[in-house]
């Protein structure tokens, strides 16, 4: 199958609300205010009310209740309401089947996007483009189980909580796997192309072009998550597991200590917008 016939199967294709896309537009503009993104983001109820519940949730509540957009835009701060505008319209933009754990989904995604931040921020990248490419990294699952479900449903059966062995099966069987679905999808949406490359290049971080550092970040993140989940959270197990080459420079030591707040918060803020 090429990868424009599962687009072509897909009636009705996801898409990010237009005054998300000018949002992310404001937000890569170093011009752009505030205020000016709060009042963009006043067009949007769905996006606005979610920014509400999360300004008034425990993570971020203050002395008093916001009310307005623009008190809090003021309270979350830009790169927690970039991170939000995206992710809310992502998370917003799918609607899955009845079989397929939906909920489950986003919060394995929020959890590498949170072990992306730590990863970026502790080697100098960009923190946020991290958490963003984290919360979108297997947007093309998706997609997948959408516009060819037989072949997602051998492969789900086949490879459940194996990552590497769910892309590889997919890439066997259809031809590409969802790393080249998203990335596909994200360029589609016109997201910046850093996003596009981190997504695309997740499987294979080492040929990522220019020797970028999003995908090996994001692809460390993915093993750190799968991890976790293979040996039953933070311990010494999950973390002797991931003493390979693609972790050299990486302090795993100081990485899982910083983790456990930061995954509770996380997973706190997936449950706010699922």
């Amino acid at each position: 199958m090429q990868i424009e016939t599962l687009f072509a199967q897909i009636h009705t294709l996801p898409s990010i609300p237009k005054v998300a896309q000018d949002l992310i537009l404001q937000f890569d503009n170093p011009g752009s205010s505030l205020d000016a993104v709060a009042r963009n983001i006043e067009k949007d109820p769905v996006i606005s009310a979610k920014i509400l519940r999360l300004a008034n949730s425990a993570r971020f509540r203050g002395a008093r209740e916001s009310t307005s957009i623009e008190d809090a835009a003021s309270r979350l701060g830009f790169n927690t309401l970039r991170t939000l505008v995206l992710a809310s319209a992502v998370t917003g933009a799918f609607k899955a089947g009845p079989s397929f754990d939906i909920k489950g989904f986003w919060l394995k995604s929020f959890e590498v996007a949170s072990v992306a931040r730590i990863l970026a921020k502790k080697s100098g990248a960009d923190a946020e483009i991290a958490f963003t490419s984290g919360v979108m990294h297997n947007i093309g699952e998706l997609l997948i189980q959408i516009g060819a479900p037989e072949v997602a449903e051998r492969v789900n059966a086949a490879h459940r909580g194996n990552t590497a062995g769910h892309v590889a099966s997919e890439s066997l069987q259809l031809g590409f796997g969802y790393p080249e679905v998203g990335a596909e999808l994200t360029r589609r949406w016109n997201l910046p192309k850093v996003i596009q490359n981190a997504i695309a290049y997740q499987a294979k971080p080492l040929q990522a072009p220019n020797n970028e550092v999003q995908p090996r970040i994001i692809a460390q993140a993915i093993l750190v998550s799968d991890a976790l989940e293979a040996h039953g959270g933070l311990n010494e197990e999950a973390k002797a597991s991931l003493r390979t080459p693609l972790f050299e420079g990486v302090d795993l030591d100081a990485l899982f200590q910083a983790l456990p707040p930061v995954l509770e918060a996380d997973k706190q803020f997936a449950e706010l917008l699922s």
